[in-house]
């Protein structure tokens, strides 16, 4: 398989994980919705087919789920995702922060086991 297989989402996976990392100067939900766009950028015309491993797919089931703005209303214009994250309990942030360190983590082990 090619070195750059994963590549992309290795980048885009490690940049939601260090918007995640505290402190969080804009507020912890847009250190949220920050990572949701870069999840959103990673899973972008991505196939999970391609992923094979069972724990990297329920990560990315529990990130998309977790990040769904589905029936989330933007009435203050600053984004869908920044409602949401303000919507989020705390489990459902820790479960999110866990599943990006760990996808992310996965990923970087899949680009650098490539050859």
């Amino acid at each position: 398989m090619s070195k750059l297989r994963f590549s992309y989402q290795s980048e885009k996976l490690s940049q939601a994980r260090s918007a995640l990392m505290a402190p969080h100067p804009g507020g912890e939900a847009r250190s949220f919705a920050s990572a949701f766009e870069f999840c959103s950028r990673a899973f972008h015309n991505f196939d999970i087919e391609s992923v094979k491993d069972q724990n990297a797919r329920h990560w990315i089931e529990t990130i998309k789920t977790l990040m769904n703005t589905k029936g989330v209303q933007d009435t203050t214009g600053e984004g869908t995702y920044v409602h949401r994250a303000r919507a989020m309990s705390t489990t459902e942030k820790t479960d999110f922060s866990r599943a990006v360190s760990e996808l992310a983590s996965w990923f970087d082990r899949e680009f650098w086991s490539s050859t």
